[in-house]
């Protein structure tokens, strides 16, 4: 065995600081190397997940691969977690279907090779975790190192939704306007800094003290609307409906006027309140506007003066009246993925919001003479959110659908880890499930994550309960704070809850608050 584990190990493990850490301080994805007995398998991801009793761990590694066989995910619950980061796992079964046998998983601690010694251990930023894994059919033990980092990189998020923090030149972090344009009619634009503003007017319910006040303007008797976007603006012609010349525009080479992303979400939810220079909400003209679009590693502009078929993983637009009181509304649009580019990774986001449907419309108007007064379209801007739906709709054992009660699914039988498999239907693009066999407590939990699991950590958690489960099991409880908008479990009279951020969701991962 040294021998094996002397190649394995040799140049890959890092030094894991030990230092005071929790379940929440750890649990996301971490990418790194995989050695399988000694054969690398680089940029591999695996996730650590909350634990289905109080202070452990869930260990998963997706798509096991041995030689040319796919083992499945290695899901392995309730290791236990010291201060230091110290994983334990005395040992665990797992039903392995590809070889039709059940393995023996084990978490190696303090193994000595010559000089060294190395531990399966935790940090906040680092995992490094040894196992052991035997089955009647191996020869020997098949010895899986894994050695990574926290993937925490803010890929999979807008920037500053809530426009918060300072402005400057009247622009907030991640987001631009006329002030930053380009093009030939830059220095016309420039200047038009209060089109796009700070405000204390914030949408209901939030924590945040300051929205963002988009606003058209008259220059020399032309509607201009008003603009914002995370790419930049292209001011090119006096002409506003010029999609050559008048856009914004997102591009690799931009650096500080593009979005940096790679997540697939379901919706973009934002917070609008429209007030039409008119103060009109029917008048058929008066449509703000939003889109979204979610590219490859190339340049793209919006409105398009070209075809950009090939470069659009997913889109999302809106054109939205005020309301009747021309007060706060929240709008939630769904994103169309291009089904012809579902196999390019998505590398750019470009948002932008206008105060009209068509360039140089609205209802803004001046009252005339020399010295007359705009009278202009706006729109506050509050709290732009990307939503990862991490639920499942459809869970089956076998040939068997499972009915839900509202905290568990149940099945008609005796606990069994190798009688049937489970399968899921989820309603989230990016989701994924793993099923954890609690052997113990004679249940299954499957978990749901999404895309944005590895910066938020948002999940959901099912309970399988077979008809012969024993011991009164009751969930652990983690009654913490979330760091960084991680997670915080609930036990609120017998119901488990989950927070994330500011929202609440509970075990069907259905947001409650």
């Amino acid at each position: 065995m040294k021998k094996i584990f002397t190649v394995l190990v040799a140049g890959l493990l890092m030094s894991v600081q030990a230092m005071a850490v929790s379940v929440k301080d750890v649990c996301g994805q971490f990418n790194g190397d995989l050695y399988i007995s000694g054969m690398p398998y680089p940029n591999k991801s695996v996730y650590l997940l909350p634990g289905v009793t109080e202070n452990t761990l869930t260990f998963v590694l997706p798509d096991f691969l041995y030689g040319k066989a796919n083992l499945g995910d290695i899901v392995l619950p309730n290791i236990a977690m010291d201060a230091n980061g110290q994983l334990t796992l005395d040992s665990a079964t797992l039903y392995i279907s590809a070889i039709s046998e059940r393995a023996t998983i084990t978490v190696l601690n303090g193994f000595k090779d010559g000089n060294e010694t190395y531990n399966s251990i935790i940090s906040a930023d680092d995992a490094q975790v040894l196992l052991s894994i035997a089955a009647p059919s191996l020869p020997e033990p098949i010895f899986v190192l894994f050695a990574g980092q926290a993937l925490r990189g803010n890929n999979y998020l807008l920037p500053n939704g809530g426009f918060e923090g300072a402005w400057t030149n009247n622009e907030p972090s991640g987001w631009h306007s006329f002030a930053t344009a380009t093009g030939d009619f830059a220095a016309m634009v420039q200047g038009n800094t209060y089109q796009f503003v700070p405000s204390t007017d914030v949408r209901p319910g939030t924590n945040g003290l300051q929205s963002a006040l988009v606003s058209s303007n008259m220059l020399f008797g032309v509607k201009a609307n008003g603009n914002c976007t995370n790419g930049k603006i292209n001011a090119g012609s006096m002409e506003a409906a010029a999609a050559d010349a008048n856009y914004n525009f997102s591009d690799p080479d931009s650096v500080g006027f593009n979005t940096p992303f790679q997540g697939r979400p379901d919706s973009i939810v934002f917070w609008a309140k429209y007030m039409p220079a008119d103060k009109n909400p029917n008048n058929e003209v008066n449509k703000a506007r939003m889109s979204t679009i979610i590219t490859t590693n190339a340049r793209y502009q919006d409105p398009e003066a070209k075809d950009y078929s090939a470069v659009k993983i997913a889109t999302a637009e809106i054109n939205y009246a005020a309301t009747a009181d021309l007060g706060w509304q929240r709008i939630s649009v769904p994103f169309t993925y291009v089904t012809e580019n579902s196999d390019k990774e998505p590398a750019y986001i470009l948002t932008t919001f206008t105060t009209n449907m068509v360039p140089g419309g609205g209802s803004s108007y001046s009252t005339g003479g020399i010295f007359g007064t705009a009278v202009v379209d706006s729109v506050y801007l509050d709290d732009v959110e990307l939503i990862y739906n991490n639920r499942l709709m459809m869970l089956s054992w076998g040939n068997e659908a499972l009915g839900w009660d509202g905290s568990k699914f149940a099945i008609d039988t005796a606990y069994c880890d190798s009688c049937a498999t489970f399968s899921g239907t989820t309603n989230g693009v990016s989701a994924q499930y793993f099923v954890a066999y609690d052997a113990i407590h004679k249940c299954a939990y499957v978990y749901v994550i999404a895309d944005d699991f590895a910066q938020n950590g948002a999940y959901s958690i099912y309970r399988v309960e077979f008809t012969d489960s024993e011991g009164g099991y009751i969930q652990g409880i983690e009654n913490t704070a979330a760091r960084e908008g991680r997670f915080e479990k609930v036990l609120i009279n017998g119901q488990l809850y989950i927070r994330s951020n500011d929202a609440w969701y509970n075990a069907a991962g259905l947001r409650v608050k």
